[in-house]
């Protein structure tokens, strides 16, 4: 899966933010698929925050967390196709979660995709100490006899982590109760897992040398640990981050599309923004936008579907 970043394209939409001649008749109701008060809140609070003094319109956000993203999706789903609701949430809601879940209670035509937003840092984490600095150095810890837990947050990673096994003949032992990557962090370096998925809070570990990046579960290197070793080179064709996305009900029309997704991106990617300041320290700027934010999505869903067939066996 391709990622499409903030390029020419891109910045031809700043300046053309607004202009389009839609604009809400009133509020706009910026709903959060997260509980208040974590990284994934905060980063759509400010995008909310800079669209209102970007371009004058009246942006609430309210959290809509539970069902992993479900709740919020639910939610634009049932709204009206009139611009003033939007969702915040994971491209994963719309294909591994859906894909997995018995009933969802929405798929994935039943809304208008405006635009990706930032991705996350994941990558598979271990304490230096240990020694190893690639995953293939702890798959020959495994074949040497070495037991080794790998921390996990979610399904989809933990299949993610099942398939990595699979893929390089060894067995871990999957812990999946953590919620978030920092948790998993916790548990390493408090040696209760040997290794685990962590999607951005190891970065000053990383940086301090405390910590090491084994391998990239994104499509793009890591800005910390940038030449880290890649999925494909131990058999992996698939990638593991969250990208996060912004969403209307279906049958928003083009011209409110067009006004919601330009406004999302200039905030998001003209510096000095609260948003783009947020997302530079914290994730990285991760804008597919349009038709290009659907095909995305289909392509996220494609590789879900791999993924699950291939985990079932």
């Amino acid at each position: 899966m391709k990622i499409l970043a903030a390029t020419a394209a891109v910045a031809a939409l700043l300046t053309g933010a607004a202009q389009a001649d839609w604009a809400p008749s009133g509020q706009i109701d910026f709903v959060i698929g997260f509980a208040a008060g974590g990284g994934t809140d905060t980063l759509a609070r400010l995008i909310a925050e800079d669209i209102q003094a970007q371009q004058g319109w009246t942006v609430v956000p309210k959290n809509a967390e539970g069902g992993g993203g479900a709740v919020m999706a639910r939610e634009v789903m049932a709204a009206e196709p009139d611009g003033q609701t939007i969702g915040f949430g994971i491209t994963d809601n719309f294909a591994y979660g859906m894909l997995a879940s018995r009933d969802p209670g929405y798929g994935a035509d039943d809304f208008t995709y405006l635009t990706t937003i930032a991705g996350t840092q994941m990558a598979v984490v271990a304490k230096a100490d240990r020694g190893w600095t690639t995953m293939t150095d702890v798959f020959e810890a495994m074949r040497g006899g070495e037991s080794i837990s790998f921390g996990t947050m979610t399904p989809r990673l933990a299949d993610g982590a099942y398939y990595i096994g699979l893929q390089n003949d060894v067995e871990f032992n999957i812990v999946s109760s953590y919620k978030g990557g920092r948790a998993v962090l916790n548990a390493i370096n408090a040696d209760d897992v040997d290794i685990g998925w962590v999607a951005g809070p190891q970065a000053g570990g990383v940086a301090a040398g405390d910590l090491v990046n084994l391998v990239n579960g994104e499509d793009i290197p890591l800005s910390v640990s940038p030449d880290a070793q890649s999925l494909s080179d131990i058999g992996v064709e698939y990638f593991f981050g969250a990208t996060f996305l912004a969403l209307a009900p279906a049958g928003l029309p083009d011209d409110a599309r067009e006004a919601l997704t330009d406004a999302i991106v200039a905030a998001i990617s003209t510096e000095g923004s609260k948003s783009n300041t947020f997302i530079e320290r914290v994730f990285v700027l991760k804008v597919a936008a349009g038709p290009d934010a659907a095909a995305y999505v289909a392509n996220e869903a494609a590789d879900a579907e791999a993924l699950l067939d291939a985990t079932s066996q």
